[in-house]
Formats: C-alpha cells, structure tokens, sequence
C-alpha cells in the first residue's frame, strides 16, 4: 500500500507534481500511478531517465512528461556535436532511458536496464517525490538514509535562492 501524500495541479497547461508517496513495485516492475496524476497530467506516456545530479548519492529515476524530454534535449543540442563532454552526457542520459505507456489500470513498468542501474529490484519499496514539473523514483533505504537528510541539511541555504 502506497503511503504519503501526492497531488497534480496544473497550471498553463503544464502539470506541477507535488507531494511524494511510497509504493511497492510488483513483480513484473510495475507501480501506480496515483488517478489525479494521470487526470492532471492528460498523459499515458512518461520519459524515463536515470538521473544522478550527485555523484556522492546512487542515481534514480527521473521522470517526466514528452514535451520536458525535449527541452532537456533542446538544451544538449546547444552544445556542439564535437564537444565531448556533451557526447557523454548524451549518451549517459540516452542509453537507459525509456518512453513508457502507463496501462489500463494506471500503472507504470519501469524498464529493467533502468532499473538496474538505479538499484531498484521487483518487490520493492520505492519513493516516488514530485518536483514540480517533473518526479523522481528513488530505492526506498537510498532516499531515507541519504537524499532526504542531504535535503534537510540544504534547505535553509538553498530556500536563500529565493
């Protein structure tokens, strides 16, 4: 049973994720999606990434709706076709990643490269977290023994942003 609290709104036509909530990968890798999600979000199909912004913390998987991809995308192509260093964030960013439907009943599969590469296994406990426009799933010990806390610690310099 999926735990916490999560919401859609939507504003000019872009979905804002808000909340996070705590379900259990089934066996055949599937979790769902809360139905105010998918009402919200008017989408069945989700860009799925592997995602580690820190190097100190394992990656997860960040997700998001199609037009998102491609801004990220957008951006890469910014840099010239030459500069290695934007070939392999191209290739790093592109090689695990997945455009997944949600199926009949609202669930979404994620893909087992994904998967393994984020330390995600069937059966599992995970953390699903909105952040605005997009959303993370994060293996459940990873989050609460280290994201969550690093994000208390930052959060009285990072709100200063503000």
């Amino acid at each position: 049973m999926a735990t916490g609290v999560f919401c859609v709104v939507v504003v000019s036509d872009s979905p804002i994720f808000l909340g996070s909530f705590e379900p259990r990968l089934d066996s055949k890798r599937r979790i769902q999606i809360s139905h105010s999600w998918r009402t919200a979000a008017g989408a069945t199909t989700f860009a799925l990434v592997k995602w580690q912004n820190d190097t100190s913390m394992p990656p997860c998987v960040l997700g998001m709706l199609p037009p998102l991809l491609n801004q990220l995308i957008g951006k890469m192509n910014e840099r010239p076709f030459s500069d290695p260093q934007a070939e392999n964030v191209r290739r790093s960013l592109s090689k695990d990643a997945a455009l997944v439907e949600l199926d009949g009943t609202g669930r979404l599969m994620l893909p087992v490269n994904l998967m393994k590469v984020t330390g995600l296994e069937p059966r599992s406990k995970v953390v699903v977290v909105g952040m605005f426009d997009r959303f993370q799933i994060w293996n459940h010990d990873v989050y609460h023994q280290g994201v969550s806390v690093k994000d208390d610690e930052a959060y009285a310099e990072a709100i200063k942003l503000f």
